[in-house]
């Protein structure tokens, strides 16, 4: 176990979509695009800047046939992207504080704690470490990913245990920069994803939204007296205005039906449950 005091560097908010909507991605992009434009618009916002960009990645899953990893709260996720692979162990939960203390530490990588935000309005608190590589990472055995991330040992799960593609699921995964769009100061990035099998000619299995933005940067004060040695333990600071208006799109959001898909939370989810 780690800390189980940690900021919240970032918020985002996902919403699984219905994928009728985009058998013409590029159609069905723009629609959505304007029906966010309108609703950002009536909370008192604005679209500052509009992203028509893609980029593509092959993802898979990685666990035990008995899902040891996800039974455990835990994923490990495979990218294969255009010049390098990137794998990515994150544990997600309701209780930020045993999510915090969770070690996904590893020798390199990038750690993140953040909070995700399903609908219709729930917290789930991700910490997660990602390694890119130019080569492809081999995974056999639970002893290959302890080596990656030693924090998994404390799990207890044999390190014999064969790791192998979690429902022999890879899916083409293909995603749309939308907009940034601002209530204030604040910079919040839109995004669709899809999730393709073979290649995306054909209907998306899944459709995603999200967007994020990320806890302000305080500067900081001189000369009031204050005792910094405690800063690392304060809560992160959003942008009230930000907050308001993220949950006023979000919620207006979910009363476009005919855009929604409520048969599942997350990609995710969808990928390790599919079957």
């Amino acid at each position: 176990m780690t800390d189980s005091n940690k900021r919240a560097t970032s918020r985002e908010y996902k919403l699984m979509l219905n994928s009728d909507r985009f058998r013409d991605r590029a159609e069905g992009a723009e629609r959505f695009l304007n029906l966010i434009e309108l609703l950002i618009q009536k909370q008192g916002g604005a679209i500052v800047d509009k992203q028509p960009k893609e980029e593509r990645r092959r993802t898979s899953y990685l666990d035990t046939a008995q899902f040891a990893l996800r039974q455990r709260g835990f994923s490990l996720r495979l990218r294969e992207e255009e010049k390098e692979f990137q794998i990515n162990l994150k544990y997600r939960g309701a209780d930020r504080y045993i999510s915090a203390a969770q070690d996904v530490s590893g020798s390199e990588g990038k750690i993140k704690f953040e909070e995700d935000i399903l609908p219709p309005f729930v917290s789930k608190f991700s910490h997660s470490n990602s390694i890119k590589t130019g080569a492809k990472p081999i995974f056999k055995t639970i002893k290959d990913v302890v080596s990656r991330f030693p924090g998994i040992a404390r799990l207890g799960i044999d390190e014999d245990t064969p790791v192998e593609t979690a429902n022999d699921f890879i899916a083409l995964e293909v995603v749309r920069k939308l907009c940034k769009f601002q209530f204030d100061k604040t910079e919040i990035k839109a995004s669709l994803s899809f999730w393709y099998m073979g290649d995306d000619t054909n209907w998306p299995l899944v459709a995603e939204f999200s967007f994020d933005y990320e806890a302000v940067k305080e500067a900081a004060k001189k000369d009031e007296g204050q005792d910094k040695s405690n800063d690392e333990n304060k809560l992160e600071n959003y942008s009230l205005n930000a907050v308001e208006g993220a949950k006023e799109l979000f919620s207006a959001l979910q009363n476009q039906t005919g855009w929604l898909d409520l048969t599942t939370t997350t990609k995710t989810a969808f990928a390790l449950e599919v079957l």
